[in-house]
């Protein structure tokens, strides 16, 4: 994407990088405005499928609410149509991720035919069953391998299942070892586990992983209704200055979708939020629902299923919730921080009515 070439340039200016902080949501959105009115938009961050519902894990704050394999999931020949349409697209990136991917016992040969294709991956696993089928997967180009620890060993193991701490991190070895450029590890912050941060530090700051991501709960899937699990404010002005304060110790960011958070505190950290939604990304889900937020489950904010139609054409023709210029609250309008978040996560906002500054400016 042009843009993002350009911010890795004006990031090396800092009076112009400071402008273009508090303003970037809105250049970049205007930007993808700019090519749809024309034609010319395209899913350029990635397409992301999810694969399977079917996991072996079942994590209490889980989005997918992942466990047992869906009902009416897309076939083998489903899947290779929705790549063939990618590809007359010319889409590159495919994030397959789930449930847990892995667990599909046919995805090694969907991967095989999106690799002649010319398909580059992105894994989004637990790792679990990734040093099993290891010289099946490194056969494939990757742009991004993504993979998740809740806390310290124990914990994580607690959490997930004995031993998975350690896969882990021999998955992410072993895909360092083969090049992959970007090796996220994700953490869903949360009370439970947030004082666990400085000590995991130092267990994940000698490791290949190429950023540390950080990612607060929004109030969907397994997790909605436990409370337990939503950060308040202190956590949330917390978070944000544990990334500050340890930023020059390895790579460290908040989740794509509260990057925002940094308005709040006066001094941005990490990338600039922008929420590409319905427009540089999108996400399928494993019966075909095409959504615009990869965070959404709710077949009600479907814009299609590649069932019905291909997916180019939902492209095209679909996400006007996303794309609209009136799709702001008028509180987002009134906001001193509009042009850097242009209303925060969609989908904290579509279950909320609210991004997090009110929880941020809150007394505790």
């Amino acid at each position: 994407m042009i843009i993002e070439k350009a911010e890795s340039i004006i990031q090396k200016l800092p009076l112009v990088n400071n402008y273009y902080m508090k303003n970037a949501a809105k250049i970049k959105r205007e930007y993808c405005l700019f090519l749809h009115r024309f034609g010319y938009l395209k899913p350029i961050s990635f397409v992301q499928w999810l694969a399977t519902y079917q996991c072996n894990f079942c994590c209490p704050f889980c989005e997918a609410t992942a466990g047992k394999a869906g009902e009416n999931e897309l076939t083998f020949d489903e899947v290779i149509t929705l790549i063939d349409d990618l590809a007359e697209m010319r889409v590159k990136r495919f994030i397959i991720s789930g449930g847990e991917p892995l667990c599909r016992s046919d995805l090694i040969e969907i991967m095989r035919y999106g690799n002649k294709k010319k398909m580059i991956f992105g894994l989004v696993t637990n790792s679990y069953l990734v040093e099993e089928l290891w010289d099946q997967l490194k056969q494939f180009k990757y742009f991004l391998y993504f993979t998740s620890i809740d806390g310290l060993p124990e914990y994580h193991d607690i959490i997930r299942k004995k031993g998975s701490f350690k896969r882990v991190m021999k998955g992410i070895e072993l895909f360092e070892n083969i090049g992959v450029p970007s090796i996220m590890i994700n953490t869903v912050v949360h009370p439970q586990n947030i004082e666990q941060l400085d000590d995991l530090l130092k267990f994940l700051k000698n490791s290949h992983n190429t950023l540390w991501r950080m990612a607060p709960l929004t109030k969907t899937g397994r997790a909605e209704s436990k409370s337990k699990y939503f950060l308040e404010g202190h956590h949330l002005k917390y978070l944000v200055k544990f990334i500050k304060d340890n930023k020059d110790i390895m790579k460290i960011d908040l989740a794509e979708s509260h990057t925002y958070l940094g308005c709040f505190s006066g001094q941005f950290v990490g990338k600039p939020f922008f929420c590409g939604a319905g427009l540089t990304r999108c996400s399928i889900t494993p019966d075909g629902e095409v959504m615009g937020c990869h965070d959404v489950y709710d077949n009600s904010l479907s814009e299609g299923n590649i069932r019905q139609q291909a997916f180019s054409k939902i492209w095209k023709e679909g996400f006007s919730r996303f794309r609209e210029k009136k799709r702001f609250h008028d509180s987002c309008k009134s906001c001193v921080h509009f042009n850097a978040c242009q209303g925060g996560c969609w989908t904290e906002m579509k279950k909320q009515n609210t991004c997090l500054k009110p929880l941020w400016e809150k007394e505790n």
